[in-house]
């Protein structure tokens, strides 16, 4: 039920009131409007004017302050002085609100008329044209705001899409808006990769020179990694994070080769770039194991991602210098791969990438990588 009004209805319009009416449309064409017997009443803010499920027997027009629509706690319009609010469900028998109406300011006014005033008028057919005009007002400003609402949306889609891989932004829309992605440990693959030596270029060159360039070979690795199956993580400087992650229906062997495979493109593809006469080069640790992914970073800021010992690992194969190496061929080629991932790839491929090497890595110790 509506809260009890403050004051008691007052018997004639006072020249506001006369103002509010008229600027509403409610009355455009009505020769005698007195047979509406509009009764002003005053609510403070959060005061209910009325609740869902209540009979729709009114329709109030603002004379002073804002009125809420709500549905639960959430604002879905607010009305402003001279307009009409409560008209919609009038339209038909033994309507009732569909939604709540509140005061949306410390001072509220309105004008409350009754449907069976209106029904009783002498002019009603033109009431009734009136709330009509007023009702397809509405429409057609809601049709403009869902429109311009719905550009928003995929401008926001685009930048979500910019700014998240596909795999982040499924596991978030299953968690909720509300909520941080779920933790889960998965199988995955990961790769890191870096430009050599590119950071000696980036003083060098103009600002406008070096954001080509380091476009130009992070898109060189993006579309390789985004056409066989794999997800960008981060851009870190002139290095690229990516990811596979194996489901339940995953074969390993496949996804290591689809990743191989990138791997292999984005490498020739960063050489075809060059600064003058130097050519590019790129190096990449690709890595198969256990890792955490989900939503990490402080309280007000957080990023989607992959932690745990098996992403550093990945990392050092990328990162291992000929010093590191402790039994084998110091040349290590520009594709390093763990043991854990090259004994998925089979006698064929893995005949390509023979060379067995052991390295000292930072913080882990001794590990082998085929190159």
């Amino acid at each position: 039920m509506a809260k009890t009004p403050s004051v008691t209805p007052a018997r004639t319009l006072g020249r506001d009131y006369q103002e509010a009416i008229e600027a509403s449309g409610l009355v455009d064409d009505v020769m005698d409007i007195s047979g509406l017997a509009a009764r002003p009443y005053r609510y403070t803010e959060g005061d209910h004017i009325s609740r869902r499920g209540d009979a729709a027997e009114s329709l109030w027009i603002i004379v002073t302050g804002s009125i809420a629509v709500k549905e639960d706690d959430r604002t879905l319009f607010v009305r402003h002085r001279n307009e009409v609010v409560g008209e919609q469900t009038l339209l038909g028998n033994g309507y009732r609100r569909m939604y709540d109406l509140a005061a949306n300011e410390s001072n509220v006014e309105v004008l409350v008329i009754d449907k069976s005033a209106i029904e009783d008028h002498a002019e009603r057919e033109t009431l009734w044209r009136n709330i009509a005009k007023i009702i397809s007002l509405k429409l057609k400003n809601a049709s403009h705001k869902v429109a311009s609402l719905s550009r928003q949306l995929e401008d926001d889609t685009r930048i979500l899409h910019a700014y998240t891989n596909e795999y982040a932004l499924g596991r978030r829309m299953q968690s909720g808006g509300g909520h941080l992605t779920d933790y889960k440990v998965d199988r995955a693959i990961v790769w890191f990769s870096d430009v050599v030596d590119f950071s000696r270029h980036t003083l060098t060159l103009s600002p406008e020179r070096a954001a080509d360039i380091v476009q130009r070979f992070f898109n060189a690795q993006s579309i390789p990694i985004a056409a066989h199956g794999g997800h960008i993580d981060k851009f870190i400087g002139d290095g690229l994070m990516a990811f596979w992650v194996l489901d339940e229906s995953s074969s390993a062997g496949k996804e290591c080769v689809a990743a191989l495979r990138a791997a292999e493109e984005a490498l020739k593809a960063v050489m075809d770039i060059r600064i003058g006469r130097t050519q590019l080069r790129l190096r990449i640790g690709l890595h198969l194991g256990l890792v955490l992914s989900g939503d990490f970073g402080s309280t007000t800021r957080h990023q989607f991602t992959l932690i745990g010992p098996e992403v550093n690992r990945a990392a050092r194969l990328e990162d291992m210098r000929p010093e590191d190496i402790v039994n084998g061929s110091k040349d290590m080629g520009d594709i390093r791969m763990s043991p854990e991932f090259h004994e998925e790839l089979g006698d064929t491929i893995q005949q390509r990438y023979p060379r067995h090497t052991i390295a000292n890595a930072k913080n882990i110790g001794k590990i082998g990588l085929f190159s």
